[in-house]
């Protein structure tokens, strides 16, 4: 006789365009509190519910943890893992090599948050922190195959890393869907003219 009293109980949620909300309170305590995922939002009829990204979803939908419906309709056969991925990817193309990222980080034992914009995709905090009350440790800057980096963004958010005394990281993904990261420590233009001078 197998025990399943081990078992993790799955939360359903709702597809909202390219999110998840997920109003179950112990579904919000163990994906939030316990794991870390998703942003808790006040909801005037509903208390608190918690909104999760694409790349959350799937994290949860590999662990088994959260049931989605097409269309939110349960007469549809449930989402498995690739027609979430096919899903959201209408709305990122670069879905999965973001995913490819979050999960080694994650695997790595850091706590992944999401990012500022402007390209920075995520925060990275320390293991054992408490990302509400510390401080993130790396802002990780995903560069793909096919969308080459402007050296004047690279600029701009290196500065934003080094002003927030954080460290930037570019981090792309080989062929062989394996995460490569590259630590920025410094990244200045200087214009100059021909003669060298700085202008």
């Amino acid at each position: 006789m197998s025990d399943n009293s081990s078992e993790k109980v799955q939360i359903e949620g709702k597809i909202k365009a390219n999110k998840v909300i997920v109003m179950d309170p112990d579904g919000i305590s163990e994906f939030y509190e316990s794991s870390y995922i998703g942003t808790i939002e006040k909801n005037n009829s509903n208390g608190e519910v918690l909104y999760l990204d694409p790349i959350e979803v799937l994290l949860l939908k590999e662990r088994r943890r959260i049931l989605l419906w097409p269309a939110n309709n349960k007469d549809k056969d449930l989402f498995d893992f690739e027609g979430l991925l096919t899903y959201f990817t209408k709305y990122d193309k670069n879905l999965w090599q973001k995913y490819i990222i979050y999960m080694d980080l994650r695997k790595r034992g850091y706590i992944v948050r999401g990012g500022y914009g402007d390209g920075i995709e995520f925060r990275v905090f320390k293991r054992g922190a408490d990302f509400r009350e510390d401080s993130a440790r790396y802002l990780i800057y995903p560069v793909f195959e096919g969308s080459p980096i402007e050296l004047r963004d690279l600029d701009k958010i290196s500065r934003v890393a080094l002003s927030s005394r954080k460290d930037l990281i570019v981090a792309t993904v080989d062929r062989l869907s394996k995460p490569i990261y590259y630590s920025v420590k410094k990244f200045e233009i200087l214009n100059k003219d021909i003669s060298g001078d700085e202008r």
